[in-house]
């Protein structure tokens, strides 16, 4: 944490990010002010009766089908920021936008997560959550449920910032900000205030307000806020009222000296700031109050140092009503006035002309508008504006409006911000333009980008070709920024360049498919031997080859960063639409159907191919769901198979367990199974695949050579190596897993035994593969000790990050510390949202935390089955804590240890002990090899890319094991 600093220290804006009516980014958004477009619209009869407005309603002359909505609310790309879909659904878009923009923001300014040293803060403001009110608790799943956790989490304003901080890893002060259309620039008063005092050394600072449903109008009543005819017609004569607008906006800030010494861009620089409250000096609550608006705009002049004369643009409320923009220009004269200004010809706007009123949002868009008019030294024009509204009496008030987009003739030197919310807080911002910057140095420069996969990859390069089309970026900046300020990912590209022409004949030759490289048929030129002291071209293959390079070696540290396009997400559907015609939960509470669950059928019916993808489409929130989508593609995890299962019970009395789920994992395979007892490319018996199948057995991978069997976790089910399978392909040794019995064996061996039993009917003799993930992996080492035993070879044995016998040793726990362990358990490994109770007050036995996890959807059936799955991990655990091998076993160990440190609160709570993965080559009398692979022992097989990689160090040991 820096040391405090001046409280008048100047705050440079070094990056911002948006979504806004008509725009998705800043620079669309500043394209179309100058454009002088209006996003406010007319929606059709079709948006409003599908945004639930009655026909009849719909045609009532008080009701104006107007607002300005926001494209693509419903997208959000919850596996780039750590969400399940599940989890994304129930978060509201306001708040993910708000995450999403605030990544971006970062972006812009160069300073990605990965990359801050510091801390840093985050402060923002967000609007009531209607997609609590209208979607979520008017949907089936939830209408007729009480508020749980998860939906508490995922919508309440409490959680706006917070959730930012916990994603992207912030650890400045974190706080939601909520003074109603004033909350985003009160924000940024205190972003700024915490970044004087040292508490951050980054803030961001920004609102969102998203109304739903977007397209439903507003009734219009005389003597009210909104527009009587649907526009917004800020300071003119026929000015009635504002319009409802949606978007978020977020800026990032650093102290300007530091934002200068580490080359940021500087859009405006922050010189004053104030917040202050009209108390009850004025005639309402909802009232504006001239003496305290009068009053924030003294106290951010006096904070700014800045002559009131120097002010030569203001961005004001300007909320279109034909009373409060007269109140507020008299309470802004009166001040400028006392404080010797403005500045000649002093212009004033307002955006909510173009966009409407964006809420809570609406300061810091107007922030960002005022920061682009500084650093353009452009003013857009005002639209909706053809002659003054009488009352401002403009013509006496030392200010004037601009109605078509207007270079300074002057250089504009300074602007102002007002931002004033109902209940009478009021946020002022004063603004310098941003110092002068030195041309970046002159040179040859690596070029590096790089991605998560090829895909993002060709995304990136098509970003940057299109930035360059538009607009000229010197090689320097886009080189430092590219290098510094974007995270370094695995797949990458680079090649030196030292004019504009040659980074675009580098990014084509990325596209055209080209080696990387100077000397990797990159372009044309680059293969040139010159290769000047910077040794560019050898900081590309450095680069290339996985090293971290210093700007500093070459003068890229003398050159500035620049904004360029954030790297590209992929947004997908995350969205609980409200049932048509919700009932009053009055009159359904206690009925025996569960919201989200077919009616119950009789014991003839069979689930049809649809049925069974609705249900897909309704526990995984995704939409649409084809006959042959595969779950596991589709972003589905073991806990909501469990839901999805349980339903298929309760609606046909499905006889299918988990496993049979895990390995049919289509719509058209399950029903056929239902419908049939035999899906497509399964045996006679049920099974898929051609490999045979003994009672206690499923396949999961078809392949060549000697079947790897696998051994359940301790929880008894094999979902987990489903997934494997599924994110591996289908190439590969052929992979079989043993199913748990269900009479529960009372020791390890016993366990181990009876597995024993199915993997001799399946392969009669050896040489065996045996593997298994955590307590599977101790269980498959006893069963290889049992076949040993009986003359049998077992030539390999595979652990995914199983821990020694020797962590085990000790005491067994009781249930009471079991279940006080399993919320931990849960939310690790399974990222599931528990009551922050089930942590400080832990649950006392089973029931309790039943209660604690409960889902609004659950059944009765769905809580036997977590019933069991305690039962199962529980009596499991006793028996690995009661286990410790009596010989040593004459084979092979690949021990695939995960990379992470497993939480150590849920170590000791388990009574496990950390001993290191080496430990077990005490028990061997072969070869002991460990592998590190990514993640911690819960996410090496929940986070996608982990598995991923998890399925390829699997196919490589098994590769490398076959080889002569």
């Amino acid at each position: 944490m820096a040391e405090p600093t001046n409280e008048s220290t100047p705050i440079a804006i070094v990056g911002m990010a948006g979504r806004f009516p008509g725009a998705a980014d800043v620079p669309q958004f500043w394209a179309h002010l100058l454009e002088g477009a209006e996003q406010v619209r007319e929606f059709g009869a079709e948006e409003l009766r599908a945004a639930g407005v009655p026909d009849g309603q719909a045609g009532a002359p008080t009701h104006l089908p107007y607002g300005a909505d926001l494209a693509d609310a419903d997208l959000f790309d919850a596996e780039f920021f750590g969400l399940t879909p599940r989890d994304a659904m129930l978060t509201d878009p306001q708040h993910r936008l708000f995450l999403t923009c605030a990544w971006e923001a970062l972006q812009d300014a160069g300073h990605p997560p990965s990359r801050l040293t510091g801390r840093t803060g985050v402060f923002g403001s967000t609007t009531l959550s209607t997609y609590l009110l209208e979607n979520v608790l008017r949907s089936p799943e939830f209408a007729d449920a009480a508020l749980s956790y998860p939906v508490l989490i995922g919508n309440d304003k409490d959680f706006l910032t917070t959730r930012v901080s916990y994603r992207l890893g912030l650890t400045g002060p974190s706080m939601a900000v909520q003074s109603a259309c004033s909350g985003s620039l009160a924000a940024v008063h205190l972003a700024c205030g915490s970044l004087r005092r040292g508490e951050s050394d980054l803030a961001l600072a920004g609102g969102v307000s998203v109304t739903l449903p977007q397209t439903g109008g507003y009734g219009y009543q005389e003597g009210g806020i909104m527009s009587r005819d649907g526009h917004c017609r800020v300071f003119d004569a026929r000015s009635s009222g504002t319009v409802k607008g949606n978007g978020c906006a977020v800026v990032a800030l650093r102290r300007l000296d530091d934002a200068l010494a580490d080359g940021d861009q500087v859009y405006a620089v922050i010189r004053g700031t104030a917040v202050t409250n009209d108390g009850s000096d004025k005639i309402g609550f909802t009232a504006p109050g001239p003496a305290g608006q009068q009053g924030a705009i003294l106290a951010a002049l006096a904070d700014s140092g800045i002559p009131a004369d120097r002010i030569g643009y203001v961005e004001t409320h300007g909320t279109g009503t034909s009373l409060g923009d007269p109140i507020e220009l008299r309470a802004l004269a009166a001040a400028h006035t006392e404080a010797g200004g403005p500045a000649p010809g002093c212009a004033i706007g307002s955006v909510k002309a173009n966009l409407g009123h964006l809420d809570a949002a609406a300061g810091v868009v107007g922030l960002v508008k005022a920061a682009l008019v500084l650093r353009h030294q452009t003013i857009p024009p005002q639209i909706n504006f053809e002659r003054p509204n009488p009352l401002l009496r403009l013509d006496r008030l030392p200010y004037r409006v601009v109605t078509e987009a207007t270079r300074c003739e002057e250089p504009l030197t300074a602007a102002a911000v007002s931002s004033f919310g109902l209940g009478g807080t009021n946020a002022h911002v004063v603004l310098s333009a941003p110092p002068a910057r030195d041309p970046g140095p002159e040179g040859r420069y690596p070029v590096v980008l790089s991605a998560r996969d090829p895909e993002a990859l060709r995304a990136t390069a098509h970003g940057l070709l299109a930035l360059l089309r538009e607009r000229p970026v010197p090689v320097a900046e886009l080189a430092r920024t590219l290098l510094t300020g974007r995270d370094p990912l695995p797949h990458r590209y680079a090649f030196a360049a030292s004019t504009a022409a040659e980074v675009t004949a580098g990014l084509r030759a990325l596209l055209d498919g080209a080696p990387p490289g100077p000397d990797r048929a990159g372009p044309a030129d680059l293969s040139e031997p010159a290769d000047p002291p910077g040794g560019a071209d050898r900081a590309v293959r450095a680069w290339l080859d996985g090293a971290d390079l210093d700007p500093a070696d070459w003068g890229l540290d003398r050159a500035g960063k620049v904004s360029l396009p954030p790297y590209p997400l992929r947004p997908t559907r995350h969205w609980i639409d409200p049932a048509p015609d919700t009932p009053d939960p009055a009159s359904t509470r206690g009925q025996a159907s569960t919201p989200g669950t077919p009616a119950p059928a009789t014991a003839a019916a069979r689930p049809a191919v649809t049925t069974v993808a609705e249900l897909f489409e309704r526990h995984l929130r995704t939409t649409p769901v084809g006959p042959d989508d595969d779950y596991y593609d589709l972003g589905g995890d073991s806990l909501t198979a469990v839901d999805i299962v349980t339903a298929l019970r309760d609606a046909f009395g499905a006889d299918l367990d988990l496993d049979t789920f895990a390995a049919l994992r289509t719509p058209r395979r399950i029903a056929e199974r239902l419908n049939t007892g035999r899906a497509s490319g399964e045996q006679p018996d049920g099974t898929p695949g051609g490999l045979p199948a003994p009672a206690g057995l499923t396949p999961v991978r078809d392949g060549d050579g000697r079947t790897l069997f696998l051994l359940p976790p301790a929880g008894g089910t094999n979902f987990c190596y489903f997934q494997l399978a599924a994110a591996g392909g289908r190439a590969g040794v052929p992979l079989a897993a043993l199913t748990f019995p269900a009479d529960r064996p009372a020791t390890l061996r016993a366990l181990a035994a009876a597995y024993l039993t199915a993997v001799r009917a399946a392969q009669p003799h050896g040489p065996y593969r045996l593997g298994g993930y955590s307590f599977g992996g101790n269980v498959a080492f006893e069963l290889a000790l049992q076949l040993q035993e009986q003359g049998e070879q077992v030539e390999l044995l595979v652990m995914f990050d199983s821990h020694p016998p020797e962590a085990y040793v000790g005491p067994t726990i009781t249930e009471k510390e079991f279940a006080a362990a399993f919320p931990l358990m849960l939310r690790q490994a399974f990222a599931h949202d528990l009551d922050p109770a089930a942590l400080d007050h832990p649950p006392a036995d089973l029931e309790e935390l039943l209660e604690l996890a409960r889902m609004p959807h659950w059944t009765d059936a769905t809580a036997v089955e977590y019933r069991s799955f305690f039962r199962t991990w529980k009596h499991n655990h006793d028996a690995l804590k009661g286990h410790y091998p009596d010989r040593r076993l004459r084979a092979d160990l690949v021990l695939l240890h995960a990379r992470d440190q497993e939480n150590r609160d849920l170590l000791e709570a388990l009574q496990i002990r950390t001993e290191p993965g080496s430990r077990w080559q005490d028990h061997l009398d072969g070869e002991l090899r460990v592998v590190t692979v990514p993640g911690d022992h819960f996410t090496m097989f929940a986070d996608p890319g982990h598995l991923k990689q998890l399925a390829a160090a699997l196919d490589s040991v098994l590769a490398d094991h076959d080889r002569p």
